[in-house]
């Protein structure tokens, strides 16, 4: 972990940001995004920065390593009064970089943003063939709530969701 920082995004990291997301979606097929689904430009990625800053209960980490990108850990918390105190989270990790502890980071960085909000609860899915995620999710505390089955059409077959969830925060 030494050769890595993590921080929240700025702005002015628009093109770095914009450069990982394209080799991000390119070389993984355990994401919900397909290459070009992400922000589709530089200008457009500066938008999504700068909401993710706006919008009540939201976050956006990065790993760098040098002047690159090479992890993101988002939070997106709900927008209702409802649903106010669950937060969605997503990890994406270019593959040179996995294995070396920033999936750990990212969660722990997640966790505590989201007790200092505060949400309750932190879910995500993953996709049933992607072992390893899982194993990170489960050692970071993470439990399997549910399954969505043939949620997901990849490579023309359909993949199911697993649901899982930590509660955080107040309550416990």
């Amino acid at each position: 972990m030494n050769d890595y920082s993590i921080r929240p995004a700025e702005p002015e990291d628009a093109q770095a940001l914009y450069d990982f997301g394209e080799t991000l979606l390119a070389e993984s097929s355990f994401l919900l995004r397909s290459p070009g689904e992400r922000a589709r430009s530089t200008d457009e990625m500066k938008f999504v920065i700068e909401r993710f800053k706006e919008l009540p209960n939201h976050f956006l980490l990065n790993a760098w390593c040098g002047a690159s990108v090479v992890g993101e850990g988002i939070v997106m918390g709900g927008e209702f009064i409802r649903n106010r105190r669950t937060g969605t989270i997503g990890l994406g990790i270019l593959q040179d970089h996995g294995g070396k502890g920033l999936g750990r980071a990212f969660l722990a960085q997640l966790e505590k943003f989201g007790v200092g909000l505060p949400l309750h609860r932190l879910e995500l899915t993953v996709m049933a063939n992607n072992e390893r995620a899982q194993k990170l999710y489960a050692a970071a505390g993470y439990i399997v709530e549910g399954t969505k089955r043939d949620s997901l059409f990849i490579d023309e077959a359909y993949v199911d969701e697993i649901i899982m969830v930590k509660f955080i925060g107040e309550n416990l």
